[in-house]
């Protein structure tokens, strides 16, 4: 309540407000009827709703009654010269050994998909060698246990810690595949992280994530929530030639580009160049 009257205090002094979205839901369910209250009421102060994606938009529009006028839909960026050089990462090279590295990296929480994707690579190991599967991120007790199961499967290194970002390039530079086990997605992180590195997609078939990945990477998505269906593209992966995979490789580095730190970086300053005062309000302001 205090913060909603400060920023209505705020905006009448000439402020400017802008909000992004990240989440559908708050990480941890506390109070849902303050948070629904919380985002109507900042839909109403805020000047510019940013959102990362189409579907956001809808969101904010059909749950909040947000004006579509406020709203800015600005792509998540991508990580490029965030973790090291950018033309480090671009060239480095696809691995060429025969062993297909697949990557889950995040912090585990409740719905992170850990036990359908120890499912799934227990599943696949009966089926092919030839691959491994590094699991990495700091981890909750409540996902302790499914994190002893996943490591009981021939291949997979489980890292419950959270890593020191010099650890960045390294890890993803090693992976050549991103498994998304999880249904809950409103905007990713690490989803962009994994595409910077250059890292295809196996993830669930949503708009969400088709608004997310390039064009080139949707039929690694698996139509259901059941370990057969993420088996069956994690498969695919290690069983694709050398070409095709550095093929997706380099749409993700494309889709990197695309959304580099610059170029969002340009649209946010032209959208923030929409709401600046112009010099008569900011005279009225100061003369009030």
């Amino acid at each position: 309540m205090q913060t909603i009257s400060q920023l209505k205090l705020y905006r009448a002094n000439g402020g400017r407000v802008v909000w992004t979205i990240h989440n559908r839901r708050p990480h941890k369910e506390r109070d849902s009827e303050t948070f629904e209250w919380f985002r109507y009421e900042l839909c109403k102060i805020v000047d510019i709703i940013h959102v990362h994606a189409p579907h956001a938009a809808v969101h904010m529009v059909e749950v909040y009654s947000a004006s579509a006028e406020k709203i800015r839909i600005i792509r998540h960026p991508s990580y490029l010269g965030a973790y090291e050089p950018a033309d480090d990462t671009l060239s480095r090279p696809l691995s060429d050994s025969g062993i297909r590295n697949f990557l889950f990296f995040g912090m585990f929480r409740g719905n992170k998909g850990l036990g359908l994707l120890g499912e799934a690579a227990g599943m696949l190991r009966t089926k092919r060698q030839g691959w491994t599967l590094d699991v990495v991120g700091q981890s909750f007790a409540s996902q302790r246990r499914l994190l002893r199961k996943l490591n009981w499967v021939e291949g997979v290194s489980i890292t419950p810690d959270r890593v020191p970002d010099a650890d960045i390039p390294l890890i993803f530079g090693n992976a050549q595949a991103f498994v998304v086990p999880f249904q809950n997605l409103f905007t990713s992180g690490s989803i962009m992280l994994a595409q910077t590195f250059g890292l295809p997609i196996i993830g669930p078939d949503i708009p969400e994530m088709r608004q997310t990945i390039p064009r080139a990477c949707w039929d690694l998505l698996y139509t259901s929530n059941r370990p057969r269906k993420v088996m069956l593209k994690m498969l695919k992966i290690v069983d694709m030639g050398h070409d095709e995979l550095s093929e997706r490789r380099e749409a993700c580095f494309e889709y990197a580009r695309e959304t580099s730190p610059e170029v969002i970086g340009s649209a946010f300053s032209q959208a923030l160049d929409s709401i600046r005062p112009n010099r008569q309000e900011q005279n009225l302001n100061v003369q009030s």
